[in-house]
């Protein structure tokens, strides 16, 4: 995946880089800012997602959340919605909550 990702740090970010794949017809990788868990929260970065899946339902988009090497934030943000997640560790008990979310915890795309 090295390279096929673009970092996004709000909603203005997220709306542009969703617009341009709506224009070339691309399914982008959005990828948060290292520990962006920590820093925006939960709640701001479930939205977020929501958000942008409302007003692109047309963009096959997948959103990546970092949560560092915090087990919390990782949690909270799979409560918030957020469907994938990677954590500067990987962490078995928290990729499996994350499969019986039906979410995902991924390694960041480097």
């Amino acid at each position: 995946m090295a390279g096929d990702f673009e970092v996004v740090h709000d909603w203005r970010q997220t709306e542009a880089a969703l617009l341009a794949a709506r224009a070339n017809g691309t399914a982008p990788v959005l990828l948060t800012p290292e520990d962006a868990a920590s820093r925006y929260g939960a709640g701001y970065l479930g939205a977020l997602q929501a958000r942008a899946r409302r007003e692109f339902p047309d963009v096959a988009f997948t959103l990546i959340v970092d949560c560092g090497d915090a087990p919390g934030y990782a949690l909270a943000c799979l409560r918030a919605g957020v469907m994938r997640i990677s954590m500067r560790t990987w962490n078995d008990k928290i990729a499996d909550i994350a499969r019986q979310m039906g979410a995902e915890l991924v390694r960041r795309p480097t």
